[in-house]
């Protein structure tokens, strides 16, 4: 890092990047698994496949907002 910036803001900064690219990174995956895969798309597979795919999306997005949520916990005093 560049010498004049503070340890915390850079630790601020850092947080920030890593919640974003974990962000787009689950985006990318539940888009490209729902579309590519065609699993979101009610009516290509059986019913029970398609309702996998949403539990198992709003599954992972909860694990990610917790992850997110104990990220920034953590490192706020």
């Amino acid at each position: 890092m560049e010498q004049g910036w503070d340890s915390e803001v850079s630790a601020f900064f850092i947080r920030i990047v890593n919640a974003i690219a974990v962000t787009i990174i689950w985006m990318l995956t539940a888009s490209t698994v729902g579309l590519y895969a065609g699993l979101a798309v009610p009516g290509r597979y059986a019913t029970w496949v398609t309702v996998l795919f949403y539990a198992l999306l709003v599954i992972s997005f909860t694990a990610l907002v917790r992850y997110l949520r104990k990220a920034w916990k953590k490192h706020h005093h």
